[in-house]
């Protein structure tokens, strides 16, 4: 009779243990997937602004050439139509500042990137952030993280940017003698 309650007891031990076992076990594996997709969203996040800083210097270019031709309607986009005009028409040498005195969007690439790492490259960037390009020369395009995890809110933040940027360029175009 007393082997019974000891049998009971072993069994309760080892579940008790197995369960602890466990309990850690899914703890740690936690804790390693969260620390990852972080590390995968700063990434993103990263390629997200860079793509943004892109877009912007892109359109602060076009901006500049299109109120050089007088007399003539803008013939070409504010934004960039593909991922190809946005690779061959930027790189981090030829925008340093873009103007914008008291504006939702940021300076220079330095504020832009926010102290995130950028990819190396522009089509590394693009590999991660995706574009929704429109045929519309005065919309903006749409950064999408595809699929990837972001911070909280940089996907509202840098297409924010690109709406603000918009309006003012809309309104520069619209207030302007003709």
């Amino acid at each position: 009779m007393t082997t019974v309650p000891l049998q009971s007891r072993k069994a309760a031990k080892f579940l008790f243990g197995f369960f602890i076992v466990l309990a850690v076990g899914t703890f740690t594996w936690g804790f390693f997937v969260v620390e990852k997709v972080r590390a995968r969203a700063k990434e993103t996040d990263g390629a997200l602004r860079a793509v943004a800083w892109a877009c912007l210097c892109y359109a602060q270019q076009n901006g500049q050439q299109s109120g050089q031709q007088s007399g003539q309607k803008q013939a070409s986009h504010l934004w960039p139509d593909s991922e190809a005009t946005l690779i061959t028409a930027t790189s981090a040498g030829n925008c340093e500042k873009i103007d914008s005195p008291n504006s939702a969007w940021p300076a220079t690439r330095e504020a832009a990137m926010a102290g995130s790492t950028a990819p190396a490259t522009l089509p590394l960037a693009l590999g991660m952030a995706g574009v929704e390009f429109s045929k519309d020369p005065q919309a903006c395009p749409h950064l999408t993280a595809k699929g990837n995890p972001s911070g909280l809110d940089t996907l509202e933040v840098v297409n924010g940017w690109l709406i603000e940027y918009a309006k003012s360029h809309f309104l520069k175009s619209h207030s302007a003698p003709n």
